[in-house]
């Protein structure tokens, strides 16, 4: 993720993004950046700002855009993300949660292509994942945004991606549709399963009894 964004710079190979090669010339990186939002995979990486407002708005202004239309760009994306009623609070003072809505909200008044997400469901319970659920499957269909996201959590993959991409050291080692990669056997015995771990638990429960 890091590589596509240009943070970092390839060993070997060539990067495409939107049918252009990458060659992180700043004049490139800044316009595929305005392109494309990172979401870090913890939010105390991304926040800076006192205020939650002033930190959603810092990339918008910093595009040079009109005050009057940063400032309903950023409306719109704290809305989006419920926390317009937070906007003069500390981003630091926020849940774990919170701050994942916060850094996504920073991102969405840049109103990118393509969304890049960090294990956006790690660390949140299963209210805070269904909140960010139904923030980001309608950035999906109503706003035409791509997501592009990295899980250790095989439910995303199986119920959420359309396709996936599986590494192993560096290398990959299947791209194709989640039903397809989930029924091979050798992915199957490299990601592992809950089979695995429910099989796993009752031989260790029944070993007791």
């Amino acid at each position: 993720m890091r590589l596509i964004v240009g943070l970092l710079k390839p060993n070997s190979g060539d990067i495409q993004i939107f049918g252009e090669k990458l060659t992180r010339k700043k004049e490139q990186l800044w316009q595929l950046r305005q392109k494309i939002g990172f979401l870090f995979q913890n939010p105390d990486d991304q926040l800076f700002a006192p205020t939650i407002e002033e930190d959603v708005g810092f990339g918008a202004r910093n595009m040079k855009l009109p005050e009057s239309k940063v400032n309903q760009r950023v409306e719109w994306a704290l809305k989006a993300v419920n926390l317009y009623d937070f906007r003069n609070e500390s981003p630091f003072n926020l849940s774990w949660g919170q701050k994942k809505r916060a850094c996504l909200a920073g991102l969405l008044v840049l109103q990118p292509k393509l969304l890049i997400l960090d294990e956006p469901f790690a660390n949140l319970d299963f209210r805070s994942i269904l909140d960010h659920l139904k923030i980001l499957e309608s950035l999906r269909k109503q706003n035409k945004m791509t997501i592009l996201f990295t899980t250790h959590n095989m439910f995303f993959v199986e119920h959420w991606a359309d396709k996936m991409l599986v590494l192993s050291n560096g290398n990959k080692v299947f791209e194709g549709t989640p039903v397809e990669g989930l029924n091979l056997p050798e992915i199957k015995e490299l990601i592992g399963s809950y089979d695995q771990i429910e099989e796993f638990i009752k031989k260790s429960r029944k070993s007791e009894v």
